[in-house]
């Protein structure tokens, strides 16, 4: 490693007897003009050899060897003004560094183009880099959870490779409600494919003012990503980083002991007018004495390793910049077996070039994913293993893999150890090309072509498992091989004009794009192939449910779909002093997912801002206190999250549709077509405010919102009888409105440097039109969810409880559910029609999934050469809905386990009890109480989590530079450390729903564990 780094360094001008012939020796220190504390980290550069330059330390000082005392220094910080000053032979040199109030007005990445932070109107967060830095997440998305107000990101479930949900303001259409991502200038790639290291800034795009000019996608928000670079006339800079730890995976269930358990069925048995107990007391003691066997849950999973390291070198000359990293990233899979888990490498070429006035910037990124997966069904085996009591085991002393009265035809570990793999190949490639021509100062045009190549593969394989004494899995012996292969293209055009004259400032943009879809799909699936190899034999036969490019998959969709869309957008700006700003953008697209006569959309939008403080009379305020920004802005965006060819009749054709002729023969189906179909459209207000307080020491930001979505795209019930769906129509209305606030505190002292930064925002969404006043009910497992007008969207339906009955007289009389006789200890509903009867009339509307109040909080402190930083983020409110077996003790028809939170259940001595009284499943009881769907599956999801600590130790510089090295860093991290929530029993983080709000069973004894993290990491320049 050290030859490698001497030849890299050689090569790039660096001379080791050189450095050692250095004469003279300076210091000194750096402090800040305005209050004469010290400023640590300064740069400060040799000008006769910009390659020979230090940092100041926590103190400010600094010392650095000149070739000569001749030369000059230049001093240089983030939010202050350059200094450079002449050497004339000195050995110390103190120097104050006076604020740059234009270099604190950082540049904010909007669409097509920057903005500086003071001439910003819309509603924009945007995220640094140090989101990324230290924190073990295996995607740019979890690394952003809590960083901005009103961005919400939630796990459907923690295990490797898993999807994400990422939303913008909340939920105001009523299909899929995630932003369109946009990466250095290019629509549509993938952010979990980026290495987050990579990663410069992200820009949040929330409001029409900001977003309309990505117009026909752009109401879900707009999320901008942009990558590294190198700098200008800087020598070449290297970078190496690695963060080494385990994922330890952690349930919040329990399940009580055996012997208990025993007990428990035996209570039960006897509530339900058993004679004969399920266990006696003989083997009760037995079980006792001998103790719990491991539970199944905790036997399937074990502590893995994950590694994540990236390198980088970056540098520039005086005409071109240049970065290229790689990244490293593998995940291990809790899951015990043959090695399971995900792998992913990262490489990216950064390059920009200027020939006078015309720039090239370049862009290569490739990201290969790899991972490895057991053949099954992940929430299965979690909740095969969480239902089993503590009595018995999964594999005995031969080696034989068991079933029991519970699992009567497999277990997990049998189908994890041997029961066969999932691989995924994924291969991503992102490129662009921008061609930037300064025509005049004034003047310039843009030519941008970019695209991304994907292409996945899935191969697997479900090899037999024999239990014993009976059950078997994989009987079938299926071979699957699935590819996909997706090109998108992505060509602009973009005329800009800028033009100060006086005090008036106006900028123009105009541009047109085409953005291109295509894909193919093959998906082969075999039964009967060869037990060791997967190969076919002659038993093995093909499944129907096959297809190929030139075919339809097994949803009837076609295999080869494409897309295009065709845009004009444009932007016009201006501003009077840095006081008054007007802003207007538009964009006009042309969508093939629309019938030619009605593809094209227009969306608008205008915004307006005022700087108060730039104001005469506001002088005093601004130089002592700080300043005030209002922002305000109206628009129409657009959503067009539709499937492919809608618009039209498509045709598919399957094997056996009947029989002729004593043999099986294929037939022909079709798609119904909806000729008129539209796009979505979103008319959305903002309002907000930007201040600082404390010279810029206290900054704060706060924004109102009022969105309603319009012609919101909808599948149109029809009876069961009619064999048939139908395609989306336009024919609902969503309104959204919301809140949130955000703020930041820096406070740098002499030695102690610290930061706060906290966000919160919230929304909540009311659906104002379904199909003409129409509603629907959809079956959530034990519960319900209702789309109704004047509600938010899937609120959950059910009965109210109203505690138990206590005692047989409370019983007589009471408003029961038809046909169900009820004990002591059972439910009793609110009976809201007051008709004597428990049924469907007397079912409440409850809460939503959707979170509120989400929140964040970032703490930096350093001391010296120490660093501290604490992360955590949470939700204030939420209704979230837990089921099955974590709810309801020995689950209907599925489990005889019970856990210690369901402990707290009904008995005379217990009669304001969590839950009611045990009972056999089947009984009437357990029917009324558990088969009526009430608010009993309703808890209170809001949590807090200590997501990220690190603690990091920094050597000083002129350790680190007498090493061979810039900067050395070494520190630990820990994720998920800590969570403070009301529901103790299961992760509060997991959503039961996905991003378009469709239920995906709800929150249950499926979920795969929560990783608690621990690491360690370095971060090394030279």
């Amino acid at each position: 490693m050290h030859f490698f780094l001497t030849i890299i360094l050689i090569c790039s001008g660096y001379n080791p007897m050189a450095a050692q012939n250095q004469k003279t020796q300076i210091t000194g220190v750096v402090t800040s003009l305005s209050d004469q504390l010290s400023l640590p980290g300064a740069s400060v550069i040799d000008m006769s050899d910009p390659r020979n330059a230090v940092n100041t330390d926590f103190d400010g000082h600094y010392s650095i060897s000149l070739k000569n005392g001749t030369g000059s220094l230049r001093i240089t910080m983030i939010g202050y003004k350059p200094v450079e000053v002449k050497v004339n032979n000195r050995s110390v040199i103190n120097v104050a560094m006076d604020l740059d109030v234009s270099a604190l007005d950082e540049v904010i990445v909007v669409g097509y183009g920057t903005q500086k932070k003071r001439k910003v109107v819309g509603a924009i967060d945007q995220v640094g880099n140090d989101a990324f830095k230290g924190r073990p997440n295996v995607n740019a998305t979890l690394a952003l959870q809590g960083k901005a107000p009103s961005l919400t990101i939630q796990q459907t479930n923690s295990e490797p490779g898993a999807g994400l949900n990422i939303n913008i303001r909340g939920v105001s259409t009523l299909g899929n409600n995630s932003p369109l991502i946009v990466i250095d200038g290019i629509v549509g790639g993938d952010i979990n494919a980026l290495n987050p290291a990579d990663i410069e800034s992200v820009s949040v795009l929330k409001d029409a003012g900001s977003a309309a000019i990505y117009g026909s996608r752009a109401s879900n928000g707009v999320v901008l990503i942009t990558t590294r670079k190198g700098s200008k006339g800087t020598p070449m800079s290297i970078q190496y980083s690695s963060l080494t730890g385990f994922n330890t995976p952690k349930y919040f269930t329990k399940p009580v002991h055996g012997y208990e358990n025993a007990m428990l069925r035996n209570e039960a048995a006897f509530n339900s007018g058993e004679t004969t107990a399920v266990f006696t007391a003989a083997q009760i003691a037995d079980l006792k004495a001998k103790g719990d066997t491991e539970w199944f849950a905790e036997e399937i999973v074990k502590p893995a390793a994950q590694l994540n390291q990236n390198l980088s070198i970056s540098g520039g000359g005086e005409n071109s910049t240049y970065l290229v990293s790689l990244g490293y990233l593998n995940q291990g899979s809790n899951f015990v077996g043959p090695t399971k888990g995900m792998e992913r490498y990262n490489f990216r070429m950064n390059l920009t070039n200027e020939y006078g006035k015309f720039k090239l910037t370049s862009t290569l990124a490739y990201s290969k994913q790899l991972i490895n997966d057991h053949s099954s069904n992940t929430s299965t085996l979690m909740v095969d293993a969480f239902r089993v009591p503590l009595y018995y085991t999964q594999k005995d002393k031969n080696g034989n893999y068991l079933t029991n009265d519970v699992l009567q035809q497999f277990n997990s570990l049998g189908i994890l150890e041997q029961g066969g793999f999932r691989k995924y190949d994924n291969d991503d490639l992102f490129g662009a090309l921008n061609a930037e021509l300064k025509v005049t100062n004034s003047l310039k045009v843009k030519a941008v072509f970019g695209g991304r190549l994907w292409n996945g593969s899935m191969f697997s394989r479900v090899k037999k498992v024999q239990f014993s004494p009976q059950g078997v899995y994989g009987a079938d012996r299926d071979t699957r091989d699935e590819t996909t292969k997706a090109l998108d293209l992505n060509t602009q055009f973009i005329v800009e004009y800028n033009k100060a004259v006086g005090n008036h400032n106006v900028g123009a943009l105009v541009g047109v794009s085409n953005e291109n879809h295509s894909e193919r799909r093959i998906g082969i699936y075999k039964k009967f192939t060869d037990p060791d190899l997967g190969t076919p034999t002659s038993e093995t036969v093909i499944g129907q449910d096959s297809y190929n490019s030139n075919g339809s998959d097994p949803n009837k969709n076609p295999a080869s779909p494409k897309n295009s869309l065709n845009s004009l957008f444009g932007r016009a700006s201006y501003d009077f002093k840095d006081k008054y700003f007007a802003e207007f953008s538009f964009r006009y697209d042309g969508s093939s997912k629309f019938r030619k006569e009605i593809r094209w959309g227009f969306f608008p939008s205008a915004t307006l801002g005022y700087a108060l403080t730039k104001e005469d009379f506001m002088e005093n305020y601004s130089n002592n206190v700080g300043n005030i920004k209002l922002r305000s802005s109206y628009g129409i965006v657009g959503n067009q999250n539709v499937n492919n060819y809608q618009y039209q009749t498509t045709y598919f054709s399957f094997q056996n549709a009947y029989g002729f002729d004593n043999k099986a023969v294929s037939g022909a189906g079709f798609n119904f077509a909806n000729a008129d179909l539209q796009w979505e459209k979103a008319a959305t207000f903002n309002a907000g405010l930007d201040a600082d307080f404390f010279k810029g020491k206290l900054s704060v930001s706060f924004d109102f919102f009022d969105k309603v979505t319009s012609d919101i795209l909808v599948p149109p019930q029809v009876p069961g009888v009619y064999g048939k769906s139908l395609p989306d129509f336009n024919a609902a209305k969503v309104g959204n409105r919301g809140w949130e606030f955000s703020a930041t505190y820096r406070h740098n002292g002499k030695q102690v440097n610290q930061s706060l930064t906290v966000n919160i925002g919230d929304s909540k969404n009311k659906v104002l039109d379904y199909n003409n006043g129409q509603e629907k009910l959809t079956g959530v497992e034990e519960l319900q969810v209702i789309l109704r007008e004047g509600l938010p969207f899937n609120s959950y339906v059910g009965l109210k409880r109203d505690g138990y009955f206590q005692n047989v007289e409370e019983i007589q009389g009471a408003a029961v559910p038809a046909g169900i006789t009820v004990q002591p200890g059972d439910n009793r509903y609110v009976d809201v029609n007051k008709d004597g009867k428990i049924d469907d009339n007397d079912k409440f509307i409850f809460g939503n999934p959707f979170p509120r109040y989400t929140y964040g909080a970032t703490y930096n402190i350093d001391y010296k050469n120490f660093d501290l930083s604490i992360f955590i983020q949470g939700v204030g409110k939420r209704t979230m809905m837990i089921r099955g077996e974590l709810v309801e003790p020995f689950h209907y028809n599925y489990g005889m386990t019970m856990y210690t939170h369901q402990l707290d259940y009904w008995t005379p001595q217990n009669p304001d009890a969590r839950y009611p009284r045990l009972a056999n499943n089947g009984t009437q009881s357990n029917t009324n109480n558990f088969r009526r769907g009430s608010d009993m599956y309703l808890y209170d999801g809001a949590y807090a989590r200590l997501k990220n600590v690190q603690i990091g130790y920094s050597l000083p510089d002129d350790v680190a530079k007498n090493l061979g090295m810039s900067r050395f860093r070494v520190y630990v991290s820990g994720q998920n450390l800590l969570t403070l929530s009301k529901v103790k029993f299961v992760d509060p983080e997991l959503s039961e729903f996905n991003n378009s709000l469709s239920t995906s069973g709800a929150n249950s004894g499926r979920a795969y564990p929560t990783q608690v993290y621990y690491g360690m990491g370095i971060d090394i320049s030279f």
